[in-house]
């Protein structure tokens, strides 16, 4: 039904597309509006679902339930600008929902945050947008799986989705301090495993850490 196009490279979330506008047009019950979002979010939507789970058809139900919820239900919706932190934490929220269904797993805190094949390119590789020699994108990958699932998933939406620690905050439950917190520890560990790290991505630890 809905038919995204997902070969495109990822696209910057600071595009000059308005998507405060957009959102407002559909609410509005514009279905080019409603396509257009579906093309802007699509992608990297399903790039952090795929981060929870490997089934693709699940993942795939995951947003088609996603965004026919709120074609559905839009005039119930309200106006927002944290537009995409909404859609990633009913992403998420859809996905744990049906992880949980589908497999032994009883609670929301056993679902992993993991990691993609070494053969892959990460959203964390990404989001760090730094050309990187296949040994360092290996060894950042090997380095990033030390992490926490709760690490990880912080650095993600922090450099990938370009979130606030407030609206990241948001999506993981937590307060900021914790969200603060993550960050903190999670590049503090790959500063100290990994201490010329800081030549190639200096701008994204000295901006995240503590002085």
């Amino acid at each position: 039904m809905l038919k995204p196009d997902i070969s495109h490279p990822l696209q910057s979330t600071r595009e000059k597309t308005d998507e405060t506008l957009l959102w407002q047009q559909f609410r509005e019950g514009q279905q080019e509006a409603f396509q257009g979002m579906v093309q802007h979010f699509y992608r990297e939507l399903h790039f952090y679902g795929g981060r929870f789970t490997r089934d693709s058809d699940l993942l795939k139900d995951c947003l088609q339930d996603l965004f026919m919820d709120l074609w559905i239900y839009r005039h119930k919706i309200v106006q927002t600008p944290y537009i995409r932190p909404y859609l990633y934490k009913s992403l998420r929220r859809k996905i744990h929902r049906e992880v949980i269904r589908h497999s032994a797993i009883i609670s929301e805190d056993s679902i992993l945050f993991d990691d993609v094949s070494s053969e892959e390119i990460t959203a964390d590789q990404a989001l760090i947008r730094t050309e990187l020699s296949e040994y360092q994108t290996a060894r950042l990958n090997a380095l990033l799986a030390t992490l926490s699932d709760r690490q990880r998933e912080a650095i993600h939406l922090k450099f990938y989705a370009e979130l606030s620690n407030h609206e990241i905050a948001d999506i993981l439950t937590v307060n900021k301090q914790s969200v603060a917190n993550l960050l903190h520890r999670g590049l503090s560990r790959l500063r100290e495993s990994w201490p010329s790290l800081l030549s190639l991505l200096g701008w994204l630890l000295n901006e995240s850490l503590p002085k």
